[in-house]
């Protein structure tokens, strides 16, 4: 017997319908056991993702597609994979520096979202960067003494702001709590 929501996607898919049929195929990854069913599916949906133009999660299912142990699958994978690479040239390196991000990176690109999130974070931010190219300024030499000297003032300067800061908001929040009782 044929999976329903296969049908069901492939029907939307044929009709242009991307965004049914990538919930119709996506069902079918969370129902189907059949390995067959399961690569149709998976065809299918890259298809869809492209179309609704989700770039990003139609070459990553293909990626997933190339490491499969199944040789018609991973050969399947891969030409698709180098087929979205032609059309669309800077969708793997974005995703790929994406991949490549460290701890550090990821924590500093939160904290960016963060602050773009409130003016008031954006003018602690700015402080703050002010703060870092004034002790930079400061002290142009190089060597290790030196630098630890400037991370350490840039880390107590940041710190005693934001301290100020925090407790400027702690106190606002107060200010508010009281005034609804």
């Amino acid at each position: 017997m044929a999976n329903r929501n296969l049908q069901a996607g492939l029907a939307q898919l044929k009709s242009g319908d991307y965004a049914e049929a990538i919930v119709q195929l996506e069902a079918v990854l969370v129902n189907e056991l059949h390995p067959g069913t399961l690569f149709k599916a998976k065809k299918a949906l890259v298809k869809a993702y492209e179309g609704d133009g989700k770039l990003r999660q139609a070459w990553q299912l293909c990626e997933e597609l190339s490491e499969s142990t199944s040789p018609e699958i991973r050969e399947w994978g891969d030409r698709t994979l180098a087929e979205l690479d032609q059309r669309y040239p800077t969708l793997a390196s974005e995703i790929l520096i994406g991949k490549r991000l460290t701890r550090q990176q990821k924590v500093i690109r939160a904290l960016i979202q963060w602050f773009k999130r409130s003016p008031q974070r954006v003018s602690t931010l700015e402080t703050a960067w002010n703060i870092i190219e004034e002790e930079q300024y400061n002290h142009p030499d190089n060597s290790p003494l030196v630098k630890l000297t400037v991370y350490w003032n840039i880390f107590r300067r940041i710190s005693i702001f934001l301290g100020k800061t925090f407790w400027v908001w702690i106190k606002a929040k107060w200010q508010e709590f009281k005034a609804r009782k």
